[in-house]
């Protein structure tokens, strides 16, 4: 069969199927860190993740839905519609010293529901930029936000550590600790720091949150559009001791731990679509589950038996966990094998409020039909990641994969650490004996979903198709931001009363 070289990656969005008279509430969650082997609903028998299981088993679940390596880049695919490597977000991710975020110039899918009617709200982490208050997310199109805007903060105190330069932010300057608060309740017309929920659980403060946004919810300002990125199941590996009670036959720790971190996020989501329901909601709400990344396979996290972790481009990395549920749906109880990718949710969900995602800048697709239908998905293809300053290219095409450069440092495929083994000799007892090839790598991933036989040197042919794709693709490369930020002093959260927050770039 021969792939077209170069693919439509939905530069436009397809025509909008109008979900009926009343457009549908809309609850986005994405879990943060949450590995393909992480959820009941995969066949994971050790994790108990009850609503979960039985929301994805009720509606459909997304088989081949692919997000990015890290977190800011996925981010910024469900708020912008477009590639990391079209905005400058490809590297890394946004760090809480360095002075960027999603280029202002995007309209993002917060403001494009809102311009639909619809009563945009935000919940949990940010990651998209915060050293000036146009990069926060009550300006970029959310009518309220409470959470956190960097990453990795303490689950009970909310602070955050980071590194600043000790004197300046020429290359190689020595860098400094620095701590403070990141947790914030905006509206567009002002922002604070939120200290009474100092030492509450975060999953337990954003369901709470969620809770009360839809007990207090005004229908006559138009439908929900609430979007809820937890922090659960990112490092640092916190969680309530009755979490933990709930594992005791995993005994290793980092898992032990991650393992109850995910099942109090299964308890905060079955809340929250308690409230849904009590509010008399649910029956008219589209919810929408998905990873922000793979799981990171040295804190705990599985994606067994997919190659790779968190930061890589093999599909341990980029393969999420995903699924939707609601009444809306044509047809439930199944799984969907269509291809998608996270820069799809942007048309989708404006072609579930009844809108139309025309904007020619684009890379996303409208999948509602195929979706709410079971049709064929409209996407053929997509770029996991192009980034130059991480000398690694990753592209698909039909069912090819093909990788150039570095893809990522933890490249085996690693089952679950239930035992009390140290993570170093974890990590060693897994690399032992493996027979790490070198790349380029072209993979046939309706055969080998695994990555396990390279067809690089035996299909010359096919590896020009895709070399000559990724060239395309390299046209409209953007460079990337993280380079062109260095860590600036005056990020410093003693600068600006003991918090993370705007006001320095």
């Amino acid at each position: 069969m021969k792939i077209a070289p170069v693919l439509v990656l939905g530069i436009a969005a397809a025509v909008s199927q109008v979900c009926g008279a009343t457009p549908p509430h809309i609850l986005f969650v994405a879990a943060d860190d949450l590995g393909w082997n992480d959820v009941g609903f995969h066949g994971n028998v050790d994790i108990k993740t009850p609503n979960l299981d039985k929301l994805a088993h009720e509606g459909v679940i997304l088989n081949h839905t692919y997000v990015q390596p890290v977190c800011s880049p996925t981010r910024s695919c469900f708020m912008s519609g477009r590639f990391p490597f079209h905005t400058g977000l490809q590297h890394a991710v946004i760090k809480p010293e360095r002075g960027y975020g999603l280029n202002l110039s995007i309209t993002t899918v917060a403001q494009q529901m809102g311009k639909l009617g619809y009563q945009p709200h935000a919940i949990g982490k940010w990651h998209l930029g915060f050293c000036k208050k146009d990069y926060l997310p009550t300006q970029r199109g959310f009518n309220s936000f409470l959470g956190y805007y960097c990453g990795a903060e303490d689950y009970f105190t909310h602070r955050r550590t980071g590194s600043i330069p000790k004197h300046g932010r020429d290359v190689g300057e020595p860098e400094v600790a620095t701590n403070g608060l990141d947790f914030h309740r905006d509206t567009p017309d002002s922002f604070s720091n939120v200290l009474s929920d100092n030492e509450t659980y975060s999953t337990f403060v954003f369901s709470r949150e969620a809770t009360q946004i839809v007990e207090n919810y005004d229908e006559s300002k138009g439908p929900l559009y609430l979007y809820l990125p937890f922090q659960a199941v990112h490092g640092p590996l916190e969680v309530p001791p009755r979490f933990l009670d709930m594992y005791p036959n995993i005994h290793n720790k980092s898992r032990k731990t991650l393992s109850g971190m995910v099942s109090a996020m299964d308890e905060a989501i079955g809340n929250i679509t308690q409230a849904f329901k009590q509010r008399g909601l649910w029956d008219n709400t589209l919810m929408v589950f998905t990873t922000d990344n793979g799981g990171p396979v040295t804190v705990g996290a599985n994606n067994w038996p997919l190659r790779g972790s968190k930061a890589t481009v093999w599909e341990g990395g980029t393969r999420g966990s995903a699924f939707i549920h609601g009444t809306m749906l044509n047809k439930t109880g199944y799984t969907y094998n269509g291809m998608m990718h996270s820069v799809d949710w942007y048309p989708t969900l404006m072609s579930v409020a009844g809108g139309k995602a025309d904007d020619p800048m684009l890379d996303g697709m409208d999948m509602w039909p195929a979706l709410q239908n079971n049709l064929t998905s409209p996407r053929t293809g997509f770029v996991y990641n192009i980034d130059k300053t991480g000398n690694v290219s990753a592209i698909r095409v039909g069912k090819y994969k093909y990788m150039e450069g570095e893809p990522g440092k933890h490249d085996q495929w690693y089952p679950p650490a239930h035992d009390d083994m140290h993570l170093d000799d974890y990590m060693a007892l897994h690399r032992e004996n493996a027979d790490v090839e070198k790349g380029p790598w072209l993979f046939d991933l309706d055969v080998d979903p695994l990555e396990k036989n390279n067809l690089y040197a035996s299909m010359p042919d096919q590896v020009t198709v895709m070399k000559k794709a990724l060239a395309t693709y390299m046209e409209t490369y953007v460079p990337d931001l993280f380079s062109q930020h260095l860590p600036d002093p005056k990020c410093n959260p003693k600068l600006h009363g003991d918090s993370w927050g705007p006001g320095w770039c």
